[in-house]
């Protein structure tokens, strides 16, 4: 539930400015809330869509860093297997 009067939430952006600018100091204060809420409410949604989507990039990073691990071991067991071949040729 809402404090602002319905005509104020179902006002559009332009008409909350211009009774802002209109200087009538009994609605200034509502119509500057009510810009400042929805303001906020964008900004929250927006905040929620870019946690979203950090999590789903540091997902994929994580399992890449895996993979590189993953790698770097049959890497280094490729360089054991070489080395142990190399000796028993010696």
């Amino acid at each position: 539930m809402s404090n602002f009067p319905t005509k104020l939430e179902d006002a559009t952006d332009e008409q909350l400015k211009h009774w802002i600018n209109e200087l009538d100091f009994r609605v200034v204060p509502l119509a500057s809330d009510e810009l400042t809420r929805r303001a906020l409410k964008k900004l929250q949604e927006t905040i929620q869509v870019f946690n979203e989507q950090s999590s789903k990039q540091t997902q994929k990073m994580i399992r890449l860093t895996w993979g590189i691990v993953g790698l770097t071991i049959a890497m280094l067991a490729g360089l054991v297997v070489q080395i142990i071949v190399q000796m028993k040729k010696i």
